[in-house]
């Protein structure tokens, strides 16, 4: 889960929606809708429609039922083939279509996606105005410069990750609040240009350390948060999936400002 949503998951209408998604036997729903081509998050529309018709006026509780649902099939190996599939319409108009099976994707294939980023990002970059680079959604997220600056800085914290990993035993591997950071180094502030020239740098050198490492040395595991245990190749699986996390709140993002 992005830490965007740290703050909102601990409130009590957080904590209901969670328990919502708790149960195993969603996962099989969502899995069902996948294979049917359909956006997963139609599986709990209903529910949620029916038992929380104050989410309707609640952008932040509607991307954080969206992000439970993206966990939910990225822990069992579903990717995005779709970002803006249509749903029911009932809550969301809009949500994520994931593949219809399961996918582990080898080392060399989460390479190639971790340093073939920085150059999707150009093209949203170059795609949207500069006079809305600044400009965030309703509910909880980033604008695009925040994006970009936040992408930049965890790409120091993985290159950390795996560096402890390496020279280390079972390492701590500490999480960190995005969000938090957002304000504390005035992300808004800051050039986008500048970000994104220093993301392409900090993106080849998580690459060349990554790429660096031997089979054996992908198993090595540190401690994330002091309870679970994550390999080297978790890591970079991790990284990965945290791109694509931005790359569908970008989607969101684009297609708020293009209203």
């Amino acid at each position: 889960m992005h830490s965007r949503f740290d703050q909102f998951r601990k409130t009590p209408l957080g904590i209901q929606l969670e328990a919502v998604f708790a149960n195993p036997s969603r996962y099989l729903e969502f899995a069902a809708l996948a294979r049917a081509g359909v956006a997963s998050i139609v599986a709990v529309s209903h529910e949620l429609a029916d038992k929380f018709p104050e989410i309707e006026r609640d952008t932040t509780a509607r991307q954080f039922c969206g992000a439970m649902v993206a966990d939910i099939m990225r822990s069992h190996g579903h990717e995005v083939v779709q970002a803006r599939g249509r749903a029911d319409g009932r809550l969301f108009t809009y949500g994520a279509v994931f593949g219809a099976l399961p996918l582990r994707r080898s080392f060399t294939v989460l390479l190639e996606a971790l340093s073939g980023f920085p150059a999707k990002l150009a093209t949203v970059v170059r795609s949207t105005p500069a006079s809305l680079w600044t400009t965030r959604p309703s509910g909880t997220g980033f604008a695009l410069v925040e994006h970009v600056c936040h992408l930049r800085d965890l790409d120091g914290v993985y290159t950390a990750r795996v560096r402890a990993v390496l020279s280390g035993d079972l390492p701590t591997l500490p999480s960190v609040d995005g969000s938090a950071w957002a304000l504390e180094r005035a992300y808004l502030k800051q050039s986008l240009p500048r970000a994104l020239t220093a993301l392409r740098r900090s993106r080849g050198r998580l690459c060349e350390r990554l790429n660096a490492t031997t089979s054996s040395q992908r198993k090595r595991c540190g401690l994330r948060d002091g309870a679970r245990r994550m390999s080297i190749e978790d890591l970079a699986r991790e990284a990965v999936e945290h791109d694509e996390t931005h790359c569908l709140e970008l989607d969101e993002l684009m297609a708020e400002l293009r209203r």
